[in-house]
């Protein structure tokens, strides 16, 4: 299984989010997170190449609950019928 990662802005002081963000995917679905520290306002998460949230795209940090919505998806896409 693909390991997540979350790029996140070491300036902009984004770790607390990302971290939080980490904790939460690990304990709920049991997958490996990445914290990757970054500049320029970045915070990304990818599922190995496919990009589940970007800052840069939407102009804003992931709502509650809207990063999980999205790997949950794409998790049932992925499961077996």
């Amino acid at each position: 299984m693909s390991q997540l990662a979350i790029e996140y802005c070491v300036l902009c002081n984004y770790y607390p989010r990302a971290a939080i963000l980490a904790d939460t995917i690990r304990s709920r679905y049991g997958i490996g997170v990445e914290l990757v520290r970054s500049s320029g306002g970045v915070f990304e998460v990818k599922w190995g190449n496919e990009l589940l949230y970007s800052k840069n795209k939407t102009g804003r940090l992931p709502e509650p609950g809207e990063v999980e919505r999205t790997l949950e998806d794409l998790l049932s896409a992925a499961a077996p019928s």
